[in-house]
């Protein structure tokens, strides 16, 4: 019945009169951008609210930093620091002045359009922002060990009167009961998070009171937030252009930093940026027999405070972080020096494990690292190198430019020796947590050989001298990626991808009698994805995926496929449906991940396997041009190894002010 219903829906308009549209309608502007570009549903969050604040407040070409204008989707460091260059000798007066920018396409900037200006309005101050509510019950996750409801709830609200901007956001998770204790810094609501900012225009640059990100150079000294890494943009990936201390009111409960933060700018080419952070963290606690104190065995991740055991875990270990910035900004390239030192208020004590061997200890800990970026003529070279002071200091750096007419790339190496330690950096493509033990070398390129065309083509090259978590020997791998993307109209896309990942284990391997050898045994990873995009009309968008995936670890291979069908209907400017079909077959060990349309402010992400079904259906209403309702339904049917139906109910309400 759902595939029939779904159908319907697409075959229905198929036999009246095609009404071509002059381009390829996107989703949205927001979700076109974030489509593809990580599995992290944190860091996608955090930059579709960004990304939602710039369709209200575009960044203007002409004094937007270059680190705000790299956090648009698709557009790199190097034409972030192409647009410096380019505005450093002539104002840009209107947004298709990018054209002129060499590296700039009609794609490009057709895709950014809805976040940037070039003559920003100016209107009368007055009040402006948004009130958000969302609720997600999930029927089959009732269980008697959680206290709390199958449910989800999100408060958000946000608030800008000029220079002056505040922003406070609440969340519970599924099983997490609404409860008010202190001790645990828990006041209702399991997380809050938010802030009051004041931007200004002369030597006080930002001053932020409470929650608050820190990104600077390449992120391998200090990177808090969640990163956006992606082979998507294979000629730009390993770059990173940070963006200093911003607020924050996202739902990541770990990775960000709670105080007072403040840039100022004695000079028009100098950035002074200084922060001070206490938090709770969540942490499990041991007590070490000879001194009988407690000591860090882990820092748990997840935010979830369900059970009696995850509730005792959370606040107790206190963090103080005091840092700074300084950094020489100049059209062309950048220069700086981060650094910051912390203290705990119990000393990290992690297990005797093997992966644990060169884990930080103790109870104080500094790092310091020197970036850079520089314009090349036509390439953009950026580096870091840095660590925490006492281990060895690591080092990360890219080249990217232009190969010829119809080409550019990217050359990136990095080289985390096997005691380095970042507490808080999060350099590119790190495997595991906080980045240690890691060499590796990555090469990108995108070609764009006619009108319609593009091949992106990518190859990770790594080495871990040390094992990891999981693991009992160093490993080596090497990741191929793929893509080769056809517009032959403007309102069809179609692309194909590849990739496979390749890692060499040590193992322990049976011998003679009851001996053990070691071994080497290779683990593969191979997927092939068709994708496919089709405008019906500019009212009826259709889309469609089939992927196989295959895995092969030590001899055993388990595989799968996806397949979905999915259509999105506007019959009114003030109404929108998408509906979705998706069939799955994959070995219970294998995950097939399928982004779909979220909610505002997310993307969803499915992870399915064994065999089954999942349907999607939402519903979007804007009765008025203030107000947005939007409800969101998902079932999914598992036939292996047992019948069972996973449902999932969203709604969300968000009303906008100003």
């Amino acid at each position: 019945m759902h595939l029939l219903g779904i159908l319907l829906l697409v075959a229905t308009p198929a036999f009246a009169r095609q009404v071509v549209p002059d381009t390829l309608p996107p989703a949205s502007p927001i979700e076109a951008s974030l489509e593809g570009l990580t599995l992290d549903p944190e860091a996608l969050e955090e930059l579709a609210a960004w990304l939602d604040e710039r369709l209200q407040d575009p960044l203007d070409l002409n004094t937007a930093p270059v680190g705000e204008l790299a956090r648009l989707p698709g557009l790199s460091p190097l034409l972030a620091r192409r647009i410096a260059a380019y505005r450093r000798h002539r104002p840009l007066t209107e947004v298709d002045e990018l054209l002129r920018v060499e590296g700039f396409t009609p794609e490009l900037l057709a895709r950014i359009r809805p976040f940037v200006t070039v003559r920003p309005v100016r209107s009368p101050v007055r009040p402006s922002g948004y009130m958000l509510q969302r609720v997600d019950y999930f029927p089959e996750q009732a269980d008697a060990r959680y206290p709390g409801p199958p449910l989800r709830l999100q408060t958000r609200l946000r608030l800008r009167y000029g220079r002056l901007e505040a922003a406070l956001t609440l969340e519970s998770d599924p099983g997490e009961p609404f409860r008010w204790d202190p001790a645990t810094h828990t006041y209702g609501f399991d997380h809050q998070a938010g802030f009051v900012a004041w931007r200004g225009s002369g030597w006080v640059q930002q001053f932020i009171v409470g929650d608050f990100g820190a990104r600077f150079g390449a992120g391998l000294t200090l990177w808090s937030m969640p990163a956006i890494d992606s082979y998507q943009a294979a000629a730009d990936a390993p770059l990173r252009q940070g963006s200093g201390l911003t607020p924050y009111s996202g739902t990541d409960e770990v990775r960000y930093f709670r105080g007072l933060a403040l840039t100022l700018a004695p000079a028009s080419a100098l950035r002074l940026s200084f922060f001070g952070s206490r938090r709770w963290l969540d942490a499990r606690l041991d007590t070490l027999e000879a001194t009988l104190q407690a000591g860090v065995v882990s820092l748990p991740a997840s935010g979830l405070h369900r059970t009696e055991a995850e509730r005792s875990r959370k606040g107790v270990l206190r963090s103080d972080v005091l840092g700074g910035a300084l950094t020489f900004e100049h059209a062309r390239g950048q220069l700086g020096l981060v650094g910051y030192t912390t203290r705990f208020g119990h000393p990290l004590q992690p297990g005797d494990a093997l992966y644990n061997r060169h884990a930080w200890r103790g109870r104080t800990a500094c790092a310091l690292g020197v970036f850079g970026q520089l314009l090349l003529g036509r390439a953009l070279l950026s580096a870091e190198v840095g660590g925490t002071l006492g281990r060895p200091s690591g080092l990360v750096a890219a080249l990217s430019g232009p190969m010829g007419r119809f080409a550019r790339g990217t050359l990136a190496v990095r080289h985390l020796p096997t005691r380095f330690v970042s507490l808080y950096g999060d350099p590119f493509d790190t495997r595991s947590g906080t980045p240690t033990g890691e060499t590796g070398g990555y090469v990108g390129l995108e070609f764009t050989p006619a009108p319609g065309w593009q091949l992106l083509a990518a190859v990770d090259q790594y080495r871990l001298p040390w094992p990891r978590y999981g693991q009992f020997w160093p490993a080596t791998g090497r990741t191929h990626w793929l893509r080769l993307t056809a517009r032959p109209r403007p309102w069809m896309e179609t692309y194909l991808q590849l990739r496979h990942d390749r890692a060499e284990r040590r193992r322990e391997a049976p011998g003679p009698g009851a001996s053990l050898l070691e071994a080497t045994a290779p683990e593969r990873y191979l997927s092939l994805r068709w994708h496919g995009t089709y405008a019906f009309s500019p009212a009826l968008r259709l889309e469609a995926r089939l992927e196989h995936a295959r895995r092969t670890q030590a001899g055993h291979r388990t595989t799968g496929w996806l397949f979905y069908q999915g259509v999105r209907w506007l019959p009114r400017a003030w109404l929108q449906l998408d509906a979705r079909l998706t069939f799955f077959d994959s070995d219970t060990a294998l995950l097939l991940y399928a982004p779909e349309p979220g909610l505002r402010y997310s993307m969803a992400l499915a992870a399915l396997n064994d065999r089954g079904q999942r349907t999607l259906l939402r519903l979007q209403l804007r009765p008025f041009s203030r107000l947005l309702l939007q409800l969101r339904y998902t079932t999914t049917l598992v036939e292996t190894p047992t019948r069972n139906i996973r449902r999932t109910w969203q709604f969300l309400l968000l009303w906008q002010m100003g």
